[in-house]
């Protein structure tokens, strides 16, 4: 008989009962597994199709939007039907509207900014500057651009603000291709359009001039506009004409000390002028009061003189383009002087404080607490366009009030005579009438000047202002 060996029994029951307990835990967990699953899975069954109806109403409801918008554009395509062709003409061709639009300047149909561009002359009267001839013939050309409805004339050029983009407006581009004083006359080119890149040119080009000047005194600017500031002996000069250019010491003709400024010579800029010394205009220290050429050091410059010869009379045409004559102009500004000192002392005497100037466009009132304008008290300022002229003051005559050398006086007599330049670019007339002034052993001064010529355009076929209109403007330009 077998007996069972006692330790074996006791070690595999129990290990047969752990066994048996694992199997049924996993049982148990997958129970409670599945049960878990079925009672959620209602829950996830009716939340998709919660989501599926929200997306549902949300389909249907972009579905209907957008027949509404169609059915609205095709009641407006019936009620305009212009406007669906226009938009199926540019359906079409593949442009959207912005496109259209930034290529509407291009269209054919559409009037283009100018008619013509390229360079032009015209003639300068005096008192003008060569800016106010600039914003005139700016002023022409932008009006009948907006009469012809083309390129976005405006006639209020303020209203070209910068930045707008698509309604940006178009600015009519003018220029001037040299400056010319205001008691200057004659020919100003002027470039209109692409015609303004060419303007460089004839700034550095050849120039012809006549200039009249007048020995024995010398002013600040150089010429009429400024003060006495130098006076001399000038009866030693006896001719305009004569002696020989080969005598250096020959001082008794105008003609005998000509030959030393002619070709390549060195010259100091007037005072009164744009030249920059240390980063400033002149005629910015200038302006400072209580300064004179000899008070600043101002650097000579290599300048090229082709001709000059002297004269003791006026062409016609020279005379018809207008000359200040000298000797009037610094009577009538004498005159009008005295006029204004004399009427400050009478309201002085009065017990007048205070002076009002009532001259003013529109009326508007200028006080001061002091006759030159700078006390303290209330002023109301009026802004005017900064300009770069050589004094920055107000003329005192009009083109037809300034005393200007007549058609039936044109003979010059000493002191007066007058100069025929040809000359490069960069030169000043009056700093060569001043030189010329030195050599003959007293002063001189320039009254009177004419630009007869700039490059190829010439005094006879220089615009008038009394031409000055669209039409004959683009007629005249020399297309580029």
């Amino acid at each position: 008989m077998l007996r069972s060996h006692p330790q074996t029994s006791k070690r595999l029951l129990p290990r047969t009962h752990k066994h048996h307990n694992v199997i049924s835990l996993r049982k148990s967990s997958i129970t409670l597994l599945v049960a878990s699953l079925l009672m959620i899975l209602p829950s996830l069954v009716v939340g998709f199709n919660f989501r599926s109806s929200s997306l549902r109403a949300i389909h249907q409801h972009r579905h209907r939007h957008i027949h509404q918008v169609t059915a609205f554009v095709s009641t407006m395509k019936r009620n305009n039907p212009s406007s669906t062709n226009n938009r199926d003409t540019k359906r079409h061709h593949g442009m959207t509207s912005k496109s259209v639009e930034d290529t509407s300047s291009a269209s054919p149909s559409s009037p283009p900014l100018y008619l013509a561009e390229g360079l032009l002359a015209v003639h300068k009267p005096l008192t003008w500057t060569s800016n106010d001839v600039v914003a005139y013939i700016r002023g022409i050309l932008t009006r009948d651009a907006k009469d012809r409805n083309a390129g976005g004339g405006n006639d209020n050029n303020n209203n070209n603000k910068r930045g707008r983009g698509r309604n940006k407006k178009q600015m009519m581009k003018v220029g001037h291709g040299g400056t010319l004083d205001q008691l200057a006359s004659g020919v100003l080119v002027l470039g209109i359009g692409k015609g303004t890149t060419q303007l460089q040119s004839y700034l550095e080009g050849d120039k012809q001039y006549v200039a009249v000047c007048e020995l024995g005194y010398e002013t600040t600017t150089l010429d009429a506009e400024g003060d006495v500031v130098k006076e001399m002996e000038w009866a030693h000069v006896k001719s305009v004409k004569g002696g020989s250019d080969s005598d250096s010491t020959n001082t008794s003709s105008v003609e005998g000390v000509l030959s030393k400024f002619q070709g390549k010579i060195q010259q100091v800029p007037p005072l009164y002028s744009a030249i920059r010394v240390d980063g400033k205009r002149l005629y910015e220290i200038a302006r400072k009061g209580d300064v004179n050429s000899d008070d600043v050091e101002i650097p000579t410059r290599e300048v090229e003189v082709y001709g000059v010869k002297a004269c003791a009379s006026l062409e016609e045409d020279v005379v018809r383009s207008g000359v200040v004559d000298g000797r009037k102009y610094r009577e009538a500004v004498k005159a009008m002087k005295d006029a204004e000192s004399e009427a400050a002392a009478k309201a002085l005497a009065e017990g007048g404080d205070d002076k009002v100037d009532a001259n003013d466009e529109g009326g508007e009132t200028k006080k001061h607490d002091n006759a030159d304008g700078s006390g303290g008290g209330d002023k109301k300022k009026k802004y005017s366009k900064k300009r770069n002229d050589k004094d920055n003051k107000k003329n005192m005559f009009s083109d037809t009030t300034v005393p200007s050398i007549s058609a039936d006086n044109c003979t010059l007599e000493l002191p007066q005579f007058a100069l025929e330049v040809q000359c490069g670019g960069g030169t000043y007339i009056r700093s060569l009438v001043r030189d010329i002034g030195y050599e003959l052993d007293t002063v001189a001064t320039m009254t009177g000047l004419v630009r007869t010529k700039q490059g190829p355009f010439v005094l006879e076929d220089a615009l008038r202002r009394e031409d000055w209109n669209a039409e004959k403007i683009y007629a005249a330009i020399k297309r580029v």
